[in-house]
């Protein structure tokens, strides 16, 4: 491979936003890691989308975008499954791509603390849970994985997010049968997912790229 070809391909790689999703992701995992138990549960308090953050009086606005980026548990494991944010800036290109996966971001998250918020107020779970943890990228990271499934260009891309997510799976839904929120929304992230194939499968034609034109296209291209 010419050093041009490399270049350029560097150069693409800069460009697309899932690169930098995964690069942020591992420096915060590393960081989690090494600092204080004190200063990792100020970060996890501050960074949380629950009830007590997006009431006017918080910060809803810097608790959506950096929870993004903020891994819960398993902080290792979260770049590698953010990698399938490079198949969906692929199919839909990169403005589109951020636009949907920040988007079920904060909309998931959102439904999930309005349930926090019903289940509080009838008296289901205790007012304590306004002030519980709810931060990490899993709800976009699970639609990410989805798309990936069913639009990555080649089928071993497919059966591996199939297989990671499978893999993943009973503790993306753990409590589900209790009414867990956090698995409910890692439900509602799916359910985007299959929505977004659906959509790519069905109406080609109304979207920037299809899964047929972008077959010929390398990974991490799709940025506009």
């Amino acid at each position: 491979m010419s050093a041009a070809r490399v270049r350029g391909l560097l150069l693409r790689l800069l460009r697309n936003p899932a690169f930098w999703y995964v690069v942020v992701l591992a420096v915060v995992g590393k960081v989690e890691e090494r600092i204080s138990a004190d200063r990792l549960q100020r970060l996890m308090d501050w960074s949380s989308t629950n009830l007590d953050n997006l009431r006017p009086s918080g910060h809803p606005a810097e608790a959506f975008v950096v929870s993004a980026f903020v891994p819960q548990e398993s902080a290792g494991v979260w770049p590698l499954f953010a990698l399938s944010v490079f198949s969906v800036v692929a199919v839909l290109g990169a403005r589109k791509a951020v636009l949907l996966l920040a988007s079920v971001h904060v909309g998931v998250s959102v439904v999930t603390e309005g349930l926090v918020w019903w289940r509080i107020h009838h008296g289901s779970l205790p007012g304590s849970e306004a002030h519980g943890w709810d931060t990490g990228p899993s709800y976009l990271v699970v639609t990410a994985m989805v798309v990936a499934i069913g639009c990555a260009r080649q089928i071993w891309v497919r059966l591996l997010w199939a297989v990671a997510l499978a893999a993943a799976t009973p503790s993306l839904l753990q409590g589900i049968d209790g009414g867990d929120y956090t698995a409910i929304g890692h439900l509602l992230s799916s359910a985007v997912g299959l929505a977004v194939v659906i959509r790519l499968r069905l109406l080609p034609r109304d979207i920037a790229m299809s899964p047929e034109s972008y077959s010929q296209t390398p990974l991490w291209e799709g940025v506009e």
